[in-house]
């Protein structure tokens, strides 16, 4: 039962990036590839780490995270957003440092902790998207991530293993994106009385 509810929330969360998938494949979604690249970097860093120290629960969650966040970067390189900057290069230098670290004290916590402090920098322009264009952001991606990191790490806790390689990237990911999920729906509720303004332009992360 415990393999399965991790299997489920894995599955479930990275089936969120469906959507965005097929936003970006109509063009009403323009991801910045070198974020998504970044991020695929970072969740196969954090699937590694988790592995190596046996750790099912955040292996396979961070595993599938790595899959989606590639897929998206493969539908994304006809219509993607190019760019290259500053918070880009620090996220790509906390990347290689993370792993290094990791490596030198062979301490697969370090790969976990570098993974969701560099995921959660990276994240600060999404958050601050969702707040200023909430119509222009795909909630349900958001909420799967948050449903699957749920499912995934209940029964590790359940069970008292609260090691950080254990649940730490998924209850990360449940509760940082789950609160970008909220962000967005509260704010298009907050602004359904405004008049809709021009949204033409795809949206960018």
């Amino acid at each position: 039962m415990e393999t399965l509810l991790i299997i489920a929330g894995s599955i479930i969360a990275a089936s969120g990036t469906l959507p965005y998938i097929i936003a970006t494949v109509r063009g009403t979604t323009k991801p910045r590839i070198i974020t998504w690249a970044t991020w695929s970097l970072l969740t196969g860093m954090a699937s590694w780490a988790a592995f190596s120290d046996g750790q099912l629960t955040g292996g396979l969650f961070a595993l599938m995270g790595a899959v989606s966040t590639c897929l998206i970067v493969l539908f994304g390189l006809r219509y993607a957003d190019r760019s290259f900057e500053k918070i880009d290069a620090f996220c790509l230098g906390g990347v290689i440092t993370g792993l290094a670290l990791w490596l030198l004290f062979s301490n697969p916590a370090i790969g976990v902790w570098a993974a969701i402090i560099i995921d959660f920098i990276g994240l600060v322009p999404t958050a601050r998207h969702a707040w200023r264009a909430p119509h222009e952001e795909t909630a349900i991606t958001y909420a799967a991530v948050l449903v699957g990191g749920a499912l995934a790490v209940a029964p590790a806790i359940a069970s008292g293993n609260t090691s950080v390689t254990a649940i730490g990237y998924p209850l990360y990911a449940a509760i940082s994106l789950g609160l970008v999920t909220v962000t967005i729906l509260w704010r298009r509720s907050s602004l359904a009385a405004v008049p809709a303004q021009d949204s033409t332009q795809p949206a960018q992360r």
